[in-house]
């Protein structure tokens, strides 16, 4: 018997490009982005990461959902595990949009 090797989905533009140009459209969480995209959430993370360091990736950041607390000096893309304020769980996601040019 053969095994039959995987065949890459064929694709018009890079998913960074596609990441961007769903970008421009809104703001979205990684969650969203993942199910919009059809990648995992962690590969949406290493291009989003990449996407920071370029320039052209504007971050709400994540906020507490008991405290409000809000992460504004986090340099890191993901979710943060507890606030450091409160110690709560209840973390909003941060969201993303591309940079208007």
């Amino acid at each position: 018997m053969k095994s039959k090797t995987p065949i890459p989905q064929e694709r018009n533009e890079t998913v960074r490009r596609e990441l961007m140009s769903v970008l421009q459209d809104g703001a979205f969480t990684v969650g969203s982005l993942s199910k919009l995209i059809g990648k995992s959430e962690k590969e949406i993370y290493g291009h989003l990461e990449h996407l920071q360091k370029t320039g052209s990736l504007n971050i709400e950041p994540a906020r507490c959902g008991k405290c409000d607390y809000v992460f504004e000096d986090r340099s890191r893309v993901k979710k943060p595990g507890k606030c450091p304020k409160c110690k709560g769980t209840f973390i909003d996601e941060p969201v993303f949009s591309a940079k208007s040019r």
